[in-house]
């Protein structure tokens, strides 16, 4: 059944109802007994919302309009970002609506219960939950709760990979981390479902579960309604989908996207009976494509009839996830070489190998084509390295190999299919690879080589040599430094310094080379305080196996002197967060970092500068660094500077770049005002 709509956004549909013997069973259709079912259940009319972001009296005008037309309706859940974002377009006019509401000047015209995916401060201060407003509800961090007979479990926040891998994360500390769920939350939101034996009805999530068009065919997938590439690691997350897997929830209902998505319905694994994934579009979003509203009529499952509660569509497919107990962990198989080898990197030390991942549970008849297909959507490949076993008819694979991709964000991408990627009835599992260590005694192990390379590298990204170079970017160039934009920036101001050569990392280069960065640096800290402000200054070397990988970066980002006097805190508490046990040396110079890393340049490292106290010259700038010279401290995360920055100026939902990125125009715009407002500082070289 389809409700009118005159603006085209509001849907209903009852899938419970479509096949005959189901129909006959809720109805209490006397013709069809059903079990012991013999009387009419009671369904539950109620609407899901995608992402409303402050735009109250939109959905619920378009929620009253449609009462008035169809009937009143039990509840309304809404999934994704509810509140007005601070920095929004929007965000005065969604306050201002707000308190509307608060204040009782307006009115909900139903029962509205929301998660968010967002707002750090309401995750922070109500972490149970909270009622916002006369019959709207905050339902918390994340839970279980009967409503209106459903048994509705939900999670708010979103999936970091920094913050969710992050060492410590699954022992104490917090459950969020801002805005950004850690894997406590997804232990203790199953262990609450499983309290209980009773199915849940729906689960509320603001991501898509990663690898939600599995088992379909490519018509049957979703699609973005503008005809464009669907970014899967902006809008999902494999947590989700370890949640869906284990929760075997009747209906699955989440945002984030702006696109409306129904999944045909797959078959659960353990209880048996259909999941339901539905995405629903931006509130104000326009088109078929992104409805925001959606009207569903279901019976609690504590309340039907067994027969009923197992109906299967003709549409129905195959769990697309794994079980939450494979997606927990690596079961070991009988084969010692692979036994080992999954062994040293579970227990091995904390270094890792930043660009290449370690699979295991591989099936003897796996070959490097089929590999290479199921990743070559993460990025870009090297090199596939499978262990075989020579001597055997065939060489038939051992269990385990490597892949190695040209960056470290792919790498880390290629980890979130960890369980998810199926091949001979087998999960795979995907970490990234460790180094072996020199054993005890034993002669050393033949070290990892890392290239060291100072010269134009046309594979490149940042070379200046390579055709695919983005120059658009660029602010200034000389003939040693050149000035960009940052991809995804922080700030319209983001901005990088790179050297024209390819150099690894400052304490790689030659003095000269040294010099004219730093005195790029300056600068673009000059045209900075020429506009009342000064900036943070960060520098993270991770080496990487391919050469063409290996170009430094100094990033730059402009402060508020308003916020200047926090950064040693925000650098502090990032830290502390991400880096445990570790103390930042305070240094003088960035020149000084290649002391500190024993002058051995495949050494990673993170150095800052940021602004100090207030002198008499102004404000001082403080230098710090940490480097990984002990092979068993923590890890530098890839995005630990954008995340202190970001930690900083308040807006930490842009501590990952990929989801911060502009069109191509956008980031011409910026680098033509950026390269007038650097005219009259730019440097040259004498």
């Amino acid at each position: 059944a389809t409700l009118p709509a005159s603006s085209g956004c509001v849907t209903m549909t009852a899938p419970e109802a479509a096949p005959p013997v189901q129909r006959a069973a809720e109805d209490g259709a006397k013709k069809e007994e059903v079990g012991a079912a013999k009387t009419e259940v009671e369904r539950r009319r109620l609407l899901i919302a995608g992402d409303c972001e402050g735009n109250l009296v939109k959905l619920f005008t378009q929620v009253a309009n449609q009462q008035k037309k169809v009937g009143a309706f039990h509840m309304l859940f809404a999934a994704g970002a509810f509140l007005p974002s601070a920095g929004g377009g929007n965000a005065a006019e969604g306050a201002a609506a707000l308190a509307e509401y608060v204040t009782g000047k307006r009115q909900a015209p139903v029962d509205t219960y929301f998660i968010e995916s967002r707002s750090s401060a309401l995750l922070q201060t109500a972490p149970e939950g909270k009622k916002l407003c006369d019959r709207v509800h905050f339902l918390g961090g994340f839970g279980v709760r009967e409503i209106n007979g459903l048994r509705v479990a939900y999670l708010s926040g979103r999936y970091d990979a920094t913050v969710y891998n992050a060492p410590g994360a699954t022992e104490g500390g917090p459950a969020f981390v801002g805005a950004f769920y850690t894997p406590q939350v997804i232990d203790r939101l199953l262990q609450l479902a499983k309290a209980s034996s009773a199915p849940i009805d729906v689960l509320l999530t603001s991501e898509w579960p990663l690898g939600l068009e599995g088992k379909l065919g490519d018509a049957e997938k979703p699609q973005d309604p503008d005809g464009g590439a669907i970014d899967w690691q902006a809008i999902a997350s494999a947590p989700v989908a370890e949640l869906v897997a284990a929760l075997e929830p009747r209906y699955h209902v989440f945002g984030t996207a702006d696109i409306f998505y129904q999944r045909a319905p797959f078959q659960t694994q353990n209880r048996g009976h259909v999941c339901r994934c539905i995405g629903v579009g931006k509130v104000g979003s326009k088109g078929k494509g992104r409805l925001w509203v959606h009207g569903l009529a279901l019976s609690p499952a504590s309340v039907m009839p067994e027969a009923a509660l197992m109906q299967r569509p003709a549409n129905t497919t195959p769990s697309p996830f794994a079980t939450a107990s494979s997606m927990r962990g690596v079961k070991r198989d009988g084969e010692k070489a692979e036994e080992d080898e999954v062994s040293r990197h579970e227990t091995g030390s904390g270094q890792v190998i930043p660009d290449q991942i370690f699979l295991s549970r591989l099936p003897p008849n796996i070959d490097e084509k089929r590999l290479q297909t199921a990743l070559r959507h993460v990025g870009k490949i090297e090199r596939i390295h499978l262990a075989r076993d020579e001597s055997a008819d065939g060489k038939p694979c051992k269990g385990f190999g490597w892949v190695t991709f040209s960056s470290a964000e792919e790498a880390e991408a290629a980890c979130d299919l960890s369980e998810m990627l199926e091949c001979g009835g087998r999960k795979i599992a995907i970490c990234l690879a460790k180094p072996r260590q020199r054993s005890a005694g034993g002669p050393a192990s033949k070290k990892r080589e890392i290239k060291i390379v100072i010269e134009p590298h046309s594979d490149c990204w940042f070379c200046l040599v390579n055709p695919k170079v983005e120059k658009h970017m660029i602010v200034n160039a000389n003939t040693e430094v050149y000035i960009a934009t940052a991809r995804g920036p922080i700030l319209p101001a983001h901005v990088m310094v790179l050297p024209v050569k390819h150099a690894p990392c400052f304490a790689a280069c030659p003095p000269e080379l040294q010099s004219a960065i730093q005195a790029s640096v300056s600068a673009v800290r000059k045209m900075f305080k020429d506009g009342g402000q000064e900036c943070i200054v960060w520098e993270r070397w991770i080496p990487m196996s391919i050469s063409a990988a290996n170009h430094m970066q100094v990033q730059i980002v402009p402060v508020d002197q308003s916020s200047a006097g926090a950064a040693r805190d925000a650098l502090e508490e990032t830290s502390k967060r991400y880096l445990p046990g570790v103390a930042l040396k305070r240094i003088h110079s960035h020149a000084e970092v290649a002391q500190h890393v024993n002058d051995d340049s495949a050494t990673p490292y993170i150095y800052f500068e940021i602004p100090g106290d207030n002198t008499a010259k102004g404000r001082a700038v403080e230098r710090y660094m940490y480097s990984s010279i002990d092979v068993d401290g923590p890890r530098i995360p890839l995005n630990l500077g954008r995340m202190v920055a970001c930690q900083l100026l308040g807006c930490e939902e842009r501590a990952d770049w990929r989801t911060c990125q502009d069109d191509r125009d956008t980031e011409k715009e910026l680098a033509a005002v950026l390269r007038q407002q650097f005219k009259p500082f730019a440097t040259r070289k004498q």
